[in-house]
């Protein structure tokens, strides 16, 4: 399958897209971003920073992926969030990078983030979580496989 991308979308030209990335209309993705095979990211949804979103990872209209950590520590440098496979970010879901050059916030494979859930900076959600709508991780909190 070939990627589909709307002619709205905002990509910048340094992204990395799997050949079959679907992208709609008025979303934007970043210079770091890293989309693999079967991602698709609807309208309106913001994918920034140095962000890695594996396969087929579902990113629902305005959420806000990457962005920089809400963090007054935070000094601008890169920092990293990875997205495992199959997981699934629903409407106005943000999850931020961590806070620190070298260091990483991680969202396991076959995660759901139902509207409205938050995973601020430095965060390690384990695989299979499931995140009801509106629940909010603050830095620095590791959610345990299954949970």
């Amino acid at each position: 399958m070939a990627a589909r991308i709307h002619p709205t979308a905002v990509i910048d030209p340094a992204a990395e897209l799997s050949d079959d990335v679907e992208v709609g209309p008025y979303a934007l993705v970043g210079p770091n971003v890293r989309l693999g095979p079967g991602v698709r990211i609807h309208g309106h949804a913001v994918v920034d920073g140095h962000t890695t979103l594996e396969a087929g990872v579902e990113v629902f209209p305005f959420a806000a992926i990457g962005l920089r950590p809400q963090d007054k520590k935070y000094d601008g440098g890169p920092s990293r969030l990875r997205v495992g496979p199959k997981s699934i970010l629903r409407e106005y879901v943000t999850v931020q990078p961590a806070a620190s050059e070298g260091r990483a916030t991680v969202v396991g494979a076959g995660v759901l983030i139902m509207a409205y859930g938050h995973v601020a900076h430095d965060c390690v959600v384990g695989d299979g979580v499931v995140m009801a709508n509106a629940v909010q991780l603050a830095g620095h909190c590791e959610v345990h496989d299954g949970a």
